[in-house]
């Protein structure tokens, strides 16, 4: 079994591919599918926990405006650098960002109308204590959105990348990209947030496109969005050449028009205390 929790951006050349790749194409669609779902209102308090370079938390500031404030939680300071260092939007909600696990949220109990987990809640060690904790910080009228994503299967562009590490490195790279998918059933999340006391809990499992527009060679450059990429970049020469032509022939079916498009599905529960 993957061990999610090794699925670490704590080497500083991944946050910022992460950001350069996934941010815009990947992770802000998602983050406003996320927002749409929950119905942010103006002046509300929000946590965004996992929060990465601050995707989901930037949206919801503009959403809950000047009015509202917002948190945003990650263990991995050099994506909370990151975050940091962006200009803030206009006319948004001012952010605080914490180093902090999920578990214990360093964030006052009953603080929040809104907790927000994107792609988060399957890394973390114990996920129900996660959930508990995300309730601990809502008042007792708030909601929860979080969004986990599906088999790899499903998410095209990274079963792409699993294919090519599993045929030419070895198996502990191959089992680490993995780890983002590693807790596929919208079932148990559903359960997994009931344990943890939410009601009124919406289970939906949409899907979106990732478009990389410069192609196979786009696709292949962000790779090293992932954490994956260091210990590939720690092989020897000839196995880092035969991973990326064995990864270019496996992307190939995913080109249309010049562009690399592969769907994505993720697994997004809504909830209320």
């Amino acid at each position: 079994m993957t061990d999610a929790t090794r699925f670490q951006f704590t080497n500083p050349s991944v946050p910022k591919a992460y950001e350069e790749y996934f941010v815009p194409r990947l992770f802000e669609p998602w983050a406003e599918l996320l927002l749409n779902e929950v119905q942010l209102r103006p002046g509300e308090s929000v946590l965004d926990v996992a929060t990465g370079p601050g995707t989901v938390a930037r949206l919801a500031a503009q959403r809950v405006g000047s009015g509202g404030r917002i948190s945003a939680a990650d263990i991995a300071e050099p994506m909370l650098d990151i975050a940091r260092s962006k200009p803030h939007p206009s006319n948004a909600a001012p952010i605080e960002y914490l180093l902090s696990p999920a578990a214990p949220l360093a964030a006052q109990g009953g603080k929040y109308d809104a907790v927000l987990c994107q792609q988060g809640l399957q890394f973390f060690p114990d996920r129900v204590a996660a959930l508990c904790e995300m309730r601990r910080v809502l008042k007792s009228s708030g909601r929860i959105a979080v969004a986990v994503w599906t088999e790899i299967e499903r998410n095209e562009i990274f079963a792409a990348y699993h294919a090519a590490l599993r045929a030419t490195t070895p198996p502990q790279l191959a089992d680490l990209i993995m780890a983002p998918f590693s807790w596929p059933s919208g079932t148990e999340l559903k359960a997994a947030a009931e344990e943890a006391g939410f009601r009124d809990i919406r289970l939906m499992t949409p899907s979106l496109p990732m478009v990389l527009e410069g192609g196979l060679d786009q696709a292949l450059r962000a790779f090293a969005a992932t954490p994956v990429s260091p210990g590939v970049a720690a092989l020897p020469q000839d196995v880092q050449d035969a991973f990326f032509a064995r990864a270019r022939r496996e992307l190939a079916p995913l080109t249309k028009g010049g562009e690399v498009i592969g769907q994505m599905t993720s697994n997004i529960i809504v909830g209320t205390c």
